[in-house]
């Protein structure tokens, strides 16, 4: 692991970088050392940081946010390797093992909220307590639908689409599409824009990897799914954003009847609750489940 000091707003962040499953994994730091461990994830094409105004609200942490392989300064996985759960869960427990952390908190937002509801059936020995932010692990479409997406997802490593990534003239214009696409404030589509743009020839463009727009293959099912809750005996906390995203809201009575310590509460606010004027609300959320000082 590696490590730099970069300035970051009002308040410092480190950058860290891990080796780690033949990938170079990039993070943002904030805290101490002496901290409660905890490790942050991001949603789909999202970055590390999607943490920035969350992280100095919760000083109490060792908090370190990852940017997922094939997003923000990670590397993209190695051709032919689809992206999945799974592997990010794997990419999580060795960046935990390469910090020398037996036991962490976890804290994920969409994608990352599904990545760390996985995690904790999975290897529930290792995480104390996990806050989902409008996201859980869930299953979409039935066991047909599944079959045809894992075709789908080899059809699409082995014949990608032939179609120029797109090119933005400045990053204004990437901001803007950012808002423009989901449910984002100009300033919170800004942070993540920050990190997730590169210069190319004609302007900028992201970062992020295009497959991870590709089909997922080996979908769990809901009985799958219910197996993994029973394994999740780590206390969990679910933040509902009443105006955010829908895909995972049908699956949370059932995940709920099978998860022997899930709590679910519901802020009134966007998808990226957690980067917009409600982050007070989430960060008491947060202090309380973690049990901080007030």
């Amino acid at each position: 692991m590696s490590e730099a000091m970069v300035v970051g707003g009002p308040y410092r962040s480190k950058e860290l970088e891990f080796s780690v499953n033949g990938l170079k994994l990039t993070a943002k730091s904030w805290g101490e050392a002496s901290g409660v461990p905890t490790i942050a994830l991001h949603g789909w094409l999202d970055n590390a940081n999607s943490y920035d105004r969350l992280a100095p609200l919760l000083p109490e942490l060792d908090l370190i946010a990852l940017d997922f392989a094939g997003h923000g300064f990670s590397s993209h996985r190695p051709e032919g390797v689809h992206y999945t759960s799974l592997l990010d869960v794997q990419d999580v427990i060795a960046v935990a093992n390469e910090l020398e952390w037996t036991r962490f908190n976890l804290i994920g937002h969409s994608m990352g909220a599904a990545v760390a509801s996985e995690l904790t059936g999975l290897f529930p020995e290792r995480v104390n307590r996990a806050v989902m932010i409008d996201g859980f692990v869930h299953h979409n479409g039935d066991a047909h639908e599944a079959v045809r997406a894992s075709r789908e997802a080899i059809e699409q490593m082995l014949n990608p689409s032939p179609r120029r990534a797109p090119v933005y003239p400045d990053l204004d214009a990437m901001i803007r599409r950012v808002s423009q696409a989901t449910d984002q404030s100009w300033d919170a589509a800004a942070i993540l824009v920050a990190r997730g743009h590169r210069r190319v020839r004609d302007g900028y463009g992201w970062r992020t990897d295009r497959r991870i727009r590709f089909s997922s293959p080996h979908r769990m099912s809901d009985e799958q799914l219910d197996a993994l809750m029973q394994r999740a005996s780590v206390p969990s906390l679910l933040i509902v954003a009443e105006r955010g995203d829908l895909w995972y809201r049908d699956g949370i009575a059932r995940r709920a009847a099978h998860h022997p310590a899930l709590t679910v509460e519901r802020l009134d606010g966007p998808h990226h609750i957690h980067l917009e004027t409600q982050v007070p609300q989430v960060a008491a959320l947060v202090r309380s489940f973690f049990e901080l000082p007030a």
